[in-house]
């Protein structure tokens, strides 16, 4: 099973920064996520909200504003915004990205095109089924995921139609039916967001291969405590 830190170590370091990704690294887990928009001049930067109110000292939608801007902001405990490829070079975990608009396509194409060894080691995630789409037609060989909320009636052709590999539902809606089907479909089930021993224990009853979670070191422990008592 897949453990995910979810906007890296994000219960305990500010949210997609850095301190973060490397915090939850140093843990154990085996992915990071994180989430991207695109600045102004087009560089694509680790950022959960389309605007910079929430997790920065700055204000205003991030697309309106240069890559130089928003490093000059503070993302918390003096940490600053970084971009997707100071993460990539600061970790060597596999990442999840969560791409936020349709504007950053263009540019994980690009950085796709141009370090093809990326193809393994960045899996796009999106509530956009059809960025996801866009992205498996250009580029060969990516391992993508849609995310999704609520309850399809065959949750499986939305990854089939996009070329992805893994289901992404939320905690509260999944259920063991939806992973065998997924399973029965060739596809993985990743859930996205635990972070009790009793959200982590229902995952792995009813078989999961992935949990995201802000808590990493509480479902490594956890992991650990199953691991001793079998």
């Amino acid at each position: 099973m897949w453990l995910i830190a979810h906007r890296g170590f994000s219960g305990r370091h500010p949210e997609n920064t850095l301190r973060a990704f490397r915090a939850a690294q140093e843990l154990g887990v085996d992915l990071v996520e994180c989430d991207v928009h695109r600045s102004l001049d087009g560089k694509l930067v680790v950022i959960h909200d389309a605007t910079l109110d929430r997790t920065t000292n700055g204000k205003g939608p991030v697309r309106d504003r240069t890559l130089a801007e928003i490093r000059a902001l503070d993302a918390g405990d003096g940490e600053r915004v970084p971009t997707l490829e100071e993460l990539l070079e600061a970790v060597t975990l596999p990442v999840v990205v969560e791409i936020k608009t349709p504007e950053a396509v263009p540019g994980l194409i690009d950085l796709y095109r141009t370090r093809p060894q990326l193809r393994e080691r960045l899996w796009p995630i999106s509530f956009g089924h059809r960025l996801i789409q866009a992205l498996t037609a250009e580029v060969k060989g990516l391992t993508a995921g849609v995310l999704y909320a609520g309850a399809p009636i065959e949750p499986w052709l939305l990854a089939e139609k996009a070329g992805a590999q893994i289901l992404l539902p939320a905690l509260e809606t999944v259920s063991r039916e939806e992973v065998e089907a997924a399973h029965s479909h060739g596809l993985h089930l990743s859930i996205w967001t635990a972070d009790t021993p009793e959200e982590f224990a229902f995952c792995q009853e009813i078989g999961v291969d992935g949990i995201a979670t802000n808590r990493p070191d509480l479902l490594i422990g956890h992991m650990h405590r199953q691991g001793a008592a079998n």
